[in-house]
């Protein structure tokens, strides 16, 4: 029913059809409630026609006739009728009314109105002229306050005003006077008007009611939907009032705060959260202050079910006049999703098995420290006959002699050392304290003492051992990798010398620096006289166990020393500037073999951050590409996150410009650095490559698998594949699948070969079945 259509004839049949007609509940509760607008006023109106006929009979005194005081009798008993049915209803809501009800209210304005028509029709005209006019007066009075009152039953308002006016039509016209003929005809005038002006009211307040119940119904659906959010979302809503007291209360803030809701209903948030000496109070005071918007603020507390993370996002809320009266905004309960932050963050900062820091920990706060010509003292320590307890009992008795070590390391020395694992076996030690790096050879010396100390297995004893390298910087421009390869010359020689040894690193021991400088001039003609060639190593896409795409690897064949790894030629072409060059080399090479020989397969190309740094190098890509016609989405390029150590800005901005060219970009090494989630956020991957070091561990250490899978279920988040390189044996290829990894590289597929022997490789990869998984051989 709609009321805002009834002010045509049409509108106003259909709109008095559904109110007296109706069975729909819309109609049922709109007669309920324009009857109880009707029935509120009852007492005031049928006192008000009680004095009214009082009047009549103190103007008809003292000659009052007994059909007068019959009359009046008559008012009195219709008028208590309606008192008694109202007092028998008082203190009752009715949401429904039936049509026979309201038809009995207009049944109840007929009667009340026809009793009142006898004193124009039968004691009018008789009457004296005060009494005429104080009828006549008394009539017109009734008529506009008795279709008023009546207008939420217009039916009943129509009939009440329609027996008046006949009834005082009747008496104002057959008086036959002229002021009160000039009356009748104002009366027959103003009457239609009461009438007209009772449906517009009638009309206007249906119209009213039915807003009034649309809103409840959108508040009714709202406050069920903000229901439903906060129990299956991890939000809540908060709103304070102007003094900073809670003023919504839901069950799901009471549950992030720790509060019931008798504790929750009118307490101050902020000293709430005081209570509970939630970090980020401060940050929220300034907020608050400032009167403006906020957003991802963070809190957080300790509580019963342990450690909570919040965020809250807020707005002001303002007064018709623009006064501040609140505030109301959301809390997200962040717990989880920072845990895991801050679990992957310690993960990417320390060793998985021993709690040390990693390698690439170490690396940046060498390589800081050396950028600052700060004094520092590497040890690079390596355990002797670690192997043989392998070998002898067990990767887990193994496991178990890293974390002892590693434990005594740290108990042993000063707060200041810093003690990490490198991988496998190896350790290493940085010293910054001044004390400490006068006395580093001492240290040293004690390192090999300690090492040489049995461990307890609690089921045996075992004697390990190792050798310790030093490196000293006292401040003189040393790089980290000449620093660390300082340090790695000194602990070779000191496992030459018999193991069990420390030896400091003397201008004596760098008579490797000879290789080096050897190294470095031959690599400055290796291009020219074509000693350089590029090994391939095949991607196999694991659920279809089909080859998709292939690595090249640089291989050098130098004329004296014969092959050279590129973990030894590679640094070298970075720090000597030839990086470039042979990136530009290896990159035409990769483009000019996806011509012909690899079509179809996405090839992988490993890019140094030097080259990302020369500004030429997208030109050099760009070439490759558009000189052998290559599809850029089967071009990718591998990068580790030594990329974003000098210039996070720069390099980022290069990836993007990469990027647009249509090539495909791989994190290369990723779960073993330090900045690697960071930067996935600001440049998201196409690939991520996890690294070797968690396969070899994949089997012996459920943890490892653990990273894996916490790695792919990232990668997965972020649209991203997994390829796990290293893989050599059945058991983890099958750990790898269960983590849920995309792609598989390693020597169980095959090892790097040249490009002749990949082509027949791949021709005969589909007769080649998959490796019997050790749970298949089981079954």
């Amino acid at each position: 029913m709609n009321g805002s259509d009834l002010p045509t004839a049409t509108g106003l049949r259909a709109g008095l059809a559904d109110m007296y007609g109706s069975t729909a509940p819309q109609a049922g509760r709109l007669r309920a409630m324009h009857l109880g607008a009707v029935v509120r006023l009852t007492p005031e109106t049928m006192l008000a026609n009680i004095g009214s006929a009082g009047l009549v009979l103190w103007t008809f005194s003292p000659d009052i006739h007994w059909e007068l005081l019959l009359w009046f009798a008559g008012i009195l008993t219709v008028c208590l009728f309606a008192l008694r049915s109202w007092r028998k209803s008082a203190g009752r809501n009715f949401s429904h009314a039936s049509s026979r009800t309201v038809h009995k209210a207009t049944w109840h304005a007929v009667v009340l109105s026809s009793v009142w028509a006898f004193i124009p029709v039968f004691w009018f005209p008789a009457a004296s002229d005060s009494q005429q006019l104080v009828i006549a007066t008394l009539l017109t009075g009734m008529i506009g306050a008795g279709g008023f009152v009546l207008n939420p039953l217009p039916l009943a308002s129509l009939a009440y005003i329609a027996v008046f006016t006949v009834s005082a039509l009747y008496a104002l016209w057959g008086s036959h006077e002229g002021a009160y003929v000039g009356v009748a005809v104002l009366v027959a005038v103003y009457a239609p008007l009461v009438a007209l002006g009772a449906l517009t009211a009638w009309r206007k307040s249906t119209a009213l009611i039915l807003a009034e119940s649309r809103s409840q119904r959108q508040e009714q659906m709202l406050s069920l939907l903000l229901a439903d959010f906060e129990q299956n979302a991890g939000d809540a809503l908060w709103e304070t009032d102007d003094s900073g007291r809670l003023v919504h209360t839901s069950p799901k803030l009471c549950a992030l705060l720790g509060l019931g809701e008798q504790q929750a209903a009118g307490a101050a948030l902020m000293n709430v959260l005081l209570a509970l000496q939630a970090h980020g109070v401060h940050e929220l005071s300034l907020a608050l202050a400032e009167l403006k918007p906020f957003k991802e603020l963070a809190l957080s507390f300790d509580s019963p079910q342990g450690p909570r993370h919040l965020q809250l996002n807020g707005k002001p809320l303002h007064t018709e006049e623009g006064t501040v009266s609140g505030w109301r905004g959301v809390m997200t309960d962040v717990t989880d999703k920072v845990l895991s932050n801050q679990l992957l963050r310690q993960l990417a900062h320390t060793d998985s098995l021993t709690g040390l820091t990693n390698r690439f920990q170490l690396r940046a706060s060498l390589g800081e420290r050396l950028a600052a010509r700060q004094p520092v003292a590497l040890l690079a320590i390596d355990l002797d006959r670690f192997k043989a307890i392998n070998d002898r009992h067990g990767h887990s008795a193994g496991d178990e002699v890293l974390r002892l070590i590693a434990q005594r390391l740290k108990q042993q020395l000063s707060n200041d050392a810093m003690v990490a694992r490198l991988g496998g076996d190896e350790f290493a030690v940085v010293l910054t304290a001044p004390g400490d790096i006068a006395q580093a050879s001492s240290i040293a010396r004690r390192v090999v003492l300690l090492l040489q100390e049995p461990l307890d297995l609690t089921v045996r004893l075992l004697t390990v051992g190792g050798s310790v390298g030093l490196s000293v910087c006292h401040g003189e421009a040393l790089s980290l990798d000449e620093l660390m390869v300082q340090a790695d010359i000194a602990l070779y020689a000191a496992k030459d010398s018999g193991r069990g040894q420390c030896v400091t690193y003397t201008p004596e021991l760098g008579a490797v620096n000879q290789r080096r400088a050897k190294l470095e001039h031959g690599l400055r003609h290796a291009l020219h006289r074509q000693e350089l060639q590029l090994y391939w190593q095949p991607k196999v896409d694991l659920r279809s166990w089909k080859i998709v795409g292939a690595e090249t690897l640089m291989r050098w064949r130098h004329p004296e020393l014969g092959w050279i790894s590129p973990a030894e030629f590679i640094p070298i072409a970075e720090q000597s500037g030839m990086i470039a060059a042979l990136g530009s080399w290896a990159l035409l090479e990769a483009c000019r073999m996806h011509s012909s020989a690899l079509a179809g397969l996405k090839v992988s190309v490993n890019v140094s951050s030097m080259q990302l740094r020369d500004d030429s190098f997208l030109a050099v890509l760009q070439d490759a590409l558009d000189e052998f016609q290559v599809n850029p989405s089967q071009m990718e390029l591998e990068l580790t996150e030594s990329v974003f150590l000098e210039s996070a800005d720069h390099a980022l901005a290069m990836l993007h410009a990469l990027r647009k060219t249509g090539v495909k970009l791989a994190m290369d090494d990723f779960g073993t650095g330090y900045s690697s989630l960071s930067y996935l956020r600001s440049f998201p991957f196409d690939t991520l490559k996890i690294d070797r070091a968690f396969v070899i561990e994949l089997v012996e250490k459920k943890d490892a698998e653990a990273v894996v899978h916490m790695i792919t279920g990232l990668a997965q988040t972020l649209g991203m594949r997994t390829v796990c390189e290293g893989v050599e044996t059945p058991e983890q290829l099958e750990a790898i699948q269960r983590a849920g990894c995309d792609e598989v590289q390693g020597y169980i597929v095959a090892k790097p070969m040249p490009l002749q022997e990949f082509v027949v490789f791949r021709e005969t990869w589909e007769q080649r079945k998959p490796p019997a998984l050790p749970s298949h051989r089981l079954t």
